[in-house]
């Protein structure tokens, strides 16, 4: 749609665009003449969620969950438990208050909301002690904004809010229950709801808005929101801290449990095993074993030595019978000698005491006799005896005594290392097993102990945080709410001004929207899109003009282009050949082509041509006179009313056609007919004369079958067409069946076209219009210099 169409559309309804919108507003301005006041009251809350200070000292900024905790305190504020204690809190107050006070609720409301309440209610009420005291100190946040009326106890308030939360959650079908979920103005959850939560800008400030038609209700609701909110916030935050630090603690005890029992264990099993440090002990164990084993070879290895040494030795003697005696007195000796050696050094290992030490004293004095003893009866027998080597026996002997006395000293000192190996087997054998437990427990303490300390960190963190949990959670109402003396500015004007404009939108959507879907022929563009064939011309509606337009120069000049490109289609048509005959049909009835034939004729006729004109006998004309309906010209728009004194509706005998209009009938001769002389015979008409132009109306081709034959020996087919119509399917099929036998003889007429359609073809209109009019015209159609002379 073109800008200056868009303008003409609006201009064609201006009156109805102008006159709905402004009765819309004047109705408006009836419905608000008496408009409810509103008071609006705001408050605002620190939280220091982003900025507060915190116990931990590492602790960095983190956006995303400062983000989250405001999110999770807004709704906190808009939750439904929140909204509930509010109005137990806020309807309490009221229900307490024994007069009217502005400061809480005005006094019309008051009566009001006494009348509403049940009887039943105030049972649930609790009266103020006559001997407490009222007035009670209070806080600075509390002097600020007192929720508690000066009449009323806090302990008896508080015992109120209990009740009736008590009967609000008893069932659904209690007052206060209903209270809170219908459309109460003050106490239902959709009033409360209308608080307004938001986080201003960055900052640890959220601010609270409410707005409703009590000044005291407005202020009191909000500070009963920054005491519910605090609490409830507060609560929330510690109770989950204290709960995890509860949780740390019984861990804790069971960890501190469980490491006494294995520590006791331990304790036990040392007990058990005398073990006072068992990885000294059995280092020291380990280090004596092991010097005794290398001792113990050491002895061995010496013991070997001298009894080989003493066995050569005895080898090499040869012993007199003297000696024999002397011998076996020395050997006798020598066992003596070895006892008391053995019974010296086992006494020397068990030595603790001055007793033992005599003992062995008098040991070795006895074994230092026998010595001697051995020596004098060796040196007796060495005197007179030498070896079989000749070597004297005085040189041999003593070496062969000492040979043998420390071969027993030391097989003596074997035996007590022996009794000293079986011990320490035992001992090995006690310590072997003990180690295994003993790791086990060691290693079942540390698990414990790692286990009781993990916890104990987690206690601590537990606390810290919630000591953090205690700052952070302190939410204070840095700027409570205030009293509101001055009603909120109406929005009445901006209600008019807006329906105004809704109702003047919607009807110029409804209006382009109806000519946007407008799918009839309308004009010559659009009909020849859906058509597909050639156009003839249009012609305008004859309506009631009341000299304001002249229609009748419009439609003789609109019938001057149809005969012109009438003759320009019927010269493809050999001269030789009298009459063209033209044949006017159209799909449907009453499309206007009686009227049509008439005026072809007509003109044929005033330019000396001499013309026929055949009309079927089913035509019949009605002259439907419509009353004047005064809404339309009230709307401005063109009167709808046809003109039947418009000398183009002329009947054929007011038109001077009377002879050369003729009436043929349809029968059996009508769908057999091959030429215009066909339809003239039946009716006994001898035609003598020649015609110039033969003009043929058919009935309409949906209700009657037209003659085949008739349309192929037709000059030109004209096709009649409402511009008001829609070009439907079946109109379709029957225009291709009549394109299949005419070809390229088919044109159409589109009638009663508007005039602003008109123009399409006649350029601008003759109608009168003021200099102002016309060059906005020319402006929105760009031609601003279009009146200039070349």
């Amino acid at each position: 749609m073109k800008l200056i169409e868009f303008i003409k559309l609006i201009l064609k309804h201006k009156v109805l665009l102008f006159v709905a919108p402004v009765l819309a507003g004047l109705l408006a301005v009836v419905l608000t003449h008496n408009p409810k006041h509103t008071y609006s009251s705001k408050t605002k809350l620190y939280t220091g969620l982003a900025s507060g200070s915190s116990i931990d000292m590492d602790k960095s900024f983190n956006y995303f969950a400062t983000n989250i905790a405001f999110d999770n305190l807004i709704n906190i504020i808009n939750s439904r438990e929140t909204q509930e204690e509010v109005a137990i809190r806020l309807l309490s107050q009221h229900l307490l208050l024994e007069k009217p006070n502005s400061k809480f609720i005005a006094k019309e409301t008051w009566e009001e909301i006494k009348q509403d309440i049940p009887n039943e209610i105030y049972d649930y009420l609790v009266k103020s002690d006559s001997s407490v005291k009222i007035g009670k100190s209070l806080s600075l946040d509390e002097k600020i904004v007192n929720t508690i009326p000066e009449s009323v106890d806090s302990s008896a308030y508080e015992e109120t809010v209990a009740n009736l939360m008590r009967l609000m959650k008893q069932d659904n079908t209690n007052f206060v229950y209903a209270l809170l979920n219908f459309e109460h103005p003050y106490y239902s959850l959709e009033a409360l709801s209308k608080v307004k939560a938001v986080r201003i800008s960055t900052s640890d400030l959220i601010e609270l808005s409410y707005e409703t038609d009590d000044p005291g209700v407005c202020q009191q609701t909000l500070a009963i929101f920054n005491q519910v909110c605090i609490k409830k916030y507060k609560n929330l935050k510690e109770n989950g801290s204290d709960a995890v630090i509860k949780y740390f603690e019984a861990q804790l005890s069971q960890s501190e449990n469980k490491l006494k029992n294995i520590e006791a264990l331990l304790l036990q099993f040392n007990q058990e095993n005398s073990i006072i440090n068992y990885y000294e002990q059995s280092k020291a164990v380990a280090n004596v074993k092991e010097e005794m084993d290398v001792e113990y070879s050491k002895k061995r290895a010496e013991l070997a030595g001298y009894e080989a040494s003493a066995k050569k030795l005895e080898q090499k003697l040869e012993i007199q019978e003297l000696v024999q005696d002397k011998s076996n007195t020395i050997l006798d000796n020598k066992k003596r000698l070895g006892q008391l050696n053995y019974e010296i050094a086992m006494r020397e290992a068990k030595s603790s005491d001055s007793l033992s030490s005599k003992e062995i004293k008098k040991l070795k004095e006895q074994a230092n006799t026998l010595q001697d003893e051995i020596k004098s009866s060796v040196s007796k027998l060495y005197s007179y005896q030498n070896s079989v080597e000749g070597v004297p026996t005085l040189k041999i002997l003593p070496e062969w005594v000492d040979k043998v006395v420390e071969a027993e000293n030391i097989k003596a000192k074997l035996e007590v290392m022996d009794q000293r190996n079986a011990a320490f087997q035992k001992q090995y054998a006690k310590y072997a097993p003990a180690g295994a437990n003993l790791k086990k427990i060691e290693r079942q303490i540390n698990v414990a102990e790692q286990e009781y300390l993990e916890i104990l960190h987690g206690l601590n963190l537990a606390k810290l945080k919630f000591q953090d949990t205690q700052l952070s959670s302190n939410l204070k109402a840095v700027d409570p709410p205030y009293f509101p003396l001055k009603p909120m500015p109406s929005k009445r004007k901006i209600v008019i001004i807006a329906i105004v404009f809704l109702i003047f939108v919607l009807l110029l959507a409804s209006i382009l929207v109806m000519e946007f879907f407008d799918n009839t022929l309308k004009n010559i563009k659009i009909s020849e899109e859906k058509l597909k064939i050639p156009t003839l011309g249009m012609l305008a509606k004859v309506f009631v003009t009341n000299g304001q337009m002249d229609l009748i120069g419009i439609q003789n000049r609109l019938m001057d282009l149809i005969i012109q490109n009438l003759n320009h289609a019927l010269k493809s048509t050999p001269e030789i050949k009298k009459p063209k005959v033209i044949t006017i049909l159209s799909t449907q009835k009453d499309e206007g082509k009686t009227v049509i034939a008439t005026n072809i004729a007509k003109k044929l006729k005033n330019a000396g041509k001499s013309v026929l004109v055949l009309n079927h006998s089913n035509v019949f004309k009605e002259e439907i006179i419509s009353k004047k309906n005064p809404l339309v010209n009230v709307l401005g728009y063109q009167d709808p009313r046809i003109d039947y004194e418009h000398p183009f509706l002329e009947s054929p005998s007011d038109s001077l056609l009377d002879s050369e209009y003729k009436i043929y009938e349809i029968d059996t001769n009508f769908y057999n007919a091959k030429n215009y002389k066909d339809l003239t015979i039946q009716q006994g008409n001898d035609l003598q004369l020649e015609y110039d132009y033969v003009i043929i109306e058919l009935p309409n081709v949906l209700d009657t079958n037209y003659p085949s034959d008739l349309l192929v020996a037709t000059d030109l087919v004209v096709l009649v067409c409402r511009s008001n119509r829609l070009w439907v399917k079946a109109d379709e099929n029957l225009l291709q069946n009549i394109k299949e036998l005419v070809v390229n003889k088919l044109q159409f007429i589109v009638n009663g076209v508007a005039l602003d359609e008109v123009e399409a073809v006649l350029g601008e209109l003759p109608k009168r219009r003021s200099i102002f009019r016309k060059r906005i015209k020319n402006m929105l159609r760009f031609q601003v210099h279009s009146k200039n002379h070349i």
